[in-house]
């Protein structure tokens, strides 16, 4: 189901003001409405915790205010953009503000050296998850108290989780289901995983690799990082890669992780 489909029935059953609760998105669950996108619960949570439901429910008139919320929300958080802004207008469509069904885009073409020469988006700085700040060191992180270092570490993971982009139909091309997320260990190193449903189509003798780009909010590569899946016998695996801080110096500088595959 389609992420507006859902909020349809939810608000049908609940009524408009179920958006601004947090059990919207265990409702939301139930409707399947996160199977675009698993990336679309958290950047929902984001809207709940930082007001911006309250701002959509409220809201007179979309054509004047929408796209100004949008690009406030992006702004203050540096969630991807098209995620972003499907999300919410997804909200918008559910309430009768428009009447416009958005479409969510996910394919994109693998980066070349020709799109490579794109205008770049404008800089943006994370300014907080949940409320916390992503603009420490991991030193800095060191020295908090166990329970606020847990608390950015959640927010840190969510953040991360967000900013994922698959440049191509993985699931589609590959014969499998996908699903990703990423991790904060207490030394500071990322760690991207992929949870990898089903035997990945692989030409005999060939391997299939995923390459794992991070990028810093000026759009510039910070690291690359290769990982070679499909070789296991099962049906289900979990593959990963890893970055130490030494690739980076705050969770709020990295803007992207954008994954391709290829085959070798």
């Amino acid at each position: 189901m389609k992420l507006y489909e859902a909020i349809e029935s939810v608000v049908s059953d609940f009524g408009k003001e179920i958006i601004t609760k947090a059990n919207v998105i265990n409702m939301l669950s139930d409707y399947n409405a996160f199977e675009e996108s698993r990336t679309f619960k958290i950047i929902i949570k984001n809207l709940i915790a930082e007001g911006y439901m309250d701002q959509l429910l409220s809201m007179r008139d979309w054509s004047k205010t929408g796209e100004r919320t949008i690009s406030n929300f992006i702004t203050a958080t540096s969630f991807n953009e098209a995620n972003a802004s499907y999300v919410i207008k997804s909200f918008a469509y559910s309430l009768g503000y428009t009447k416009n069904a958005p479409t969510f885009q996910s394919i994109a073409t693998t980066p070349t050296a020709a799109n490579s020469k794109q205008t770049k988006a404008p800089t943006t700085k994370v300014s907080s998850i949940q409320g916390v700040s992503l603009d420490k060191t991991h030193s800095q992180v060191e020295r908090l108290s166990n329970a606020a270092q847990q608390k950015y570490k959640e927010a840190a993971e969510e953040y991360l989780g967000s900013i994922v982009e698959f440049k191509t139909d993985f699931e589609k091309e590959l014969g499998v289901k996908i699903n990703s997320y990423v991790e904060l260990d207490q030394y500071g190193n990322i760690f991207p995983k992929f949870e990898i449903d089903g035997k990945i189509k692989v030409e005999y003798n060939k391997a299939i690799a995923f390459h794992v780009l991070f990028y810093d909010q000026k759009d510039r590569m910070m690291t690359e990082e290769v990982i070679y899946v499909g070789k296991k016998k099962g049906i289900f695996e979990v593959a990963q890669c890893f970055i130490r801080p030494k690739y980076y110096n705050k969770v709020g500088d990295i803007k992207r992780i954008v994954v391709y595959w290829e085959q070798k």
